[in-house]
């Protein structure tokens, strides 16, 4: 036997094992781990012709609330803290209903005697100046107008017709029919308000807040 064929077999095996692991490295195999790409959805053939109503359908039957269950529940919630807040200050605005009363018990009283400029001015300066009192008061209450929901709606709505009664007043104002009927319509919304207040007094489920201190009356 060639021992040198023999000496020379193994070398040429090795030599020949690096190109075998080249060869393997290229040969492709499956991942196992791969996902397929299934491209792009092609927009043009979706359906997104239903209309808002059948939309408002496929909502409400998968159990998610409509727009307007959003809106009527929103609502509710703002409401009911506009209730809360009034009930937190229920005495002040009762204040504030009795001194409009009071504002009308004087006009009512008082406008038979204004026969001329001097006697309605006698009674004007001294209105005037608690009147002004009264509105900051209001307007620091009610913030301005914004705060109490539905209730403060008619509580602004009574508050402008006394400021224009108070335009309206003057000398020979009790001849005029049409001062017992805007009294009387001012009172009326003042019934109003205050059923509203006595419902809120009584409305367990809103709360009040403990930590509100109301500001001290003027003297």
């Amino acid at each position: 036997m060639d021992t040198s064929t023999l000496s020379r077999s193994p070398r040429a095996a090795f030599a020949l094992f690096p190109a075998f692991l080249a060869l393997l490295a290229c040969e492709p195999r499956e991942n196992p781990y791969e996902v397929e790409y299934k491209g792009t959805p092609d927009l043009h053939k979706v359906d997104n012709t239903a209309s808002e109503e059948d939309l408002a359908k496929m909502r409400e039957a998968a159990g998610h609330p409509t727009e307007s269950d959003i809106a009527k529940e929103n609502a509710a919630m703002f409401e009911k803290g506009a209730r809360e807040y009034i009930k937190t200050r229920l005495p002040e605005y009762r204040d504030l209903v009795e001194t409009m009363r009071g504002y009308l018990g004087d006009i009512e009283k008082k406008a038979p005697k204004w026969k001329d400029d001097k006697a309605f001015g006698k009674f004007n300066e001294g209105y005037r100046k608690k009147f002004k009192d009264f509105r900051e008061t209001y307007n620091k209450l009610t913030g301005n107008g914004i705060e109490g929901g539905n209730t403060q709606a008619d509580i602004s709505a009574a508050f402008r017709d006394l400021e224009q009664l108070n335009m309206d007043i003057g000398p020979g104002i009790a001849d005029n029919e049409a001062l017992p009927e805007a009294i009387k319509r001012i009172n009326e919304r003042l019934d109003k308000i205050s059923a509203s207040l006595d419902e809120i007094e009584k409305d367990d489920t809103l709360e009040t807040n403990p930590d509100y201190k109301p500001p001290k009356k003027k003297k």
